[in-house]
């Protein structure tokens, strides 16, 4: 087969959610797949070229376009041109598109089928954790059609395929569950490692620390996860709080609150490569959310052999089942207590365990073994 697939996902200097997706998802697709033909398409007005991955397998090809994003997208909403198939076709004299694989909601027009990946339904279920500007996005884009017209939806938890069925009326019959994979680079390091100490001086780690790992925005709950620190620090004030990710909406108002605490420390978007450290010197890892559709972190946390806190809801409780302590992210002590369970090694040790056990049912190659079958 021919196969379009989207990577504006990967123009990105520093990788997120998406990006993060796409790339592992692709590296392992190319990696088992040598028959299939695969056409990334990208658009951008600068030169991206230096952030976009290089996939050197003689199936996979480059299909680049400059046209001011704004204008694509713009285009293709009101008019449905250029179609992508299309474009890519005339552009670089491929044979017709049998499929375009479209990694997360975007603007898109084909006149191929096309498959897509459905993350979350949180913009929807949880308006109020939206900008204006992000709120705006998604009705422009009109997410409900996107996947109506999707010929099949790929959905990367239960929760989220049930969410699709729920919320949109999507067929369950085109709607298939594959779990995402985590990188084999999470997993225990050596304490005599050095690079070990190296993170810990650059960043100024402490020797004792609850660690928080992912975007600063509303959604997250890490308000509730200060106050919660702080109730917690009182009964054992020789631990502190780190916090690291990248600032996202009203970041500001939870940085006010990070900075008036000297226990609390925050260290700002950490690249992948140096995240299985934090994880490998935390004493335990939380990640209270109110809604996830998938979540990375805490599988991460895991494979690290750290213990893990998440919330009960959304996929969180489907992704971690029993090998996290699971809390009502909205009731501060429910955190608090689960915080203190952890401060006793047995307890620590038991759910170290049962991550260690869980991580491995996360598999890069297995996602993309599933996916390729799902083309077909």
């Amino acid at each position: 087969m021919h196969i379009g697939v989207d990577i504006r996902a990967l123009m990105e200097k520093e990788l997120t959610g998406v990006g993060e997706y796409t790339f592992h998802l692709l590296k392992h697709l190319f990696e088992l797949d040598s028959k299939n033909h695969y056409y990334l398409f990208y658009n951008s007005r600068q030169d991206v070229s230096k952030y976009i991955p290089k996939f050197p397998k003689d199936n996979v090809h480059y299909c680049s376009f400059k046209l001011p994003n704004k204008l694509l997208n713009v285009t293709l909403k009101l008019f449905g041109h250029p179609e992508l198939d299309r474009a890519i076709q005339i552009k670089y004299k491929t044979p017709k598109l049998d499929l375009f694989f479209f990694p997360n909601i975007t603007f898109l027009k084909t006149r191929c089928p096309y498959i897509i990946t459905a993350h979350d339904l949180s913009y929807h279920l949880f308006p109020e954790f939206l900008s204006l500007k992000r709120k705006l996005w998604h009705k422009f884009i009109n997410p409900r059609k996107i996947f109506k017209n999707a010929d099949k939806v790929l959905a990367v938890s239960q929760n989220t395929k049930q969410d699709l069925i729920n919320q949109y009326n999507i067929s369950s019959k085109k709607i298939q569950t594959i779990y995402s994979g985590i990188s084999l680079n999470y997993k225990k390091i050596s304490e005599h490692d050095p690079k070990l100490n190296k993170i810990k001086t650059k960043y100024k780690l402490p020797k004792k620390f609850v660690l928080y790992l992912g975007t600063i925005e509303p959604r997250k709950n890490i308000n509730s996860l200060i106050t919660a620190f702080e109730e917690f620090n009182k009964k054992f004030p020789d631990y502190h709080l780190v916090i690291s990710g990248k600032p996202g909406w009203k970041y500001k108002d939870m940085m006010q609150k990070i900075n008036n605490n000297p226990k609390i420390l925050f260290t700002n978007f950490i690249q992948d490569q140096e995240k299985r450290y934090f994880y490998n010197l935390a004493s335990m890892f939380i990640f209270p959310s109110y809604y996830e559709g998938f979540g990375f972190p805490p599988l991460e946390a895991m494979a690290c052999e750290c213990p893990v806190i998440t919330s009960n809801n959304s996929s969180m409780s489907e992704v971690c089942r029993n090998a996290a302590i699971l809390i009502d992210p909205y009731n501060i002590n429910d955190l608090v207590q689960a915080m203190t369970k952890f401060t006793k090694s047995e307890t620590a040790q038991f759910f170290i365990a049962k991550g260690k056990e869980r991580a491995k049912e996360f598999n890069w190659y297995k996602t993309a073994n599933e996916i390729l079958h799902f083309m077909s």
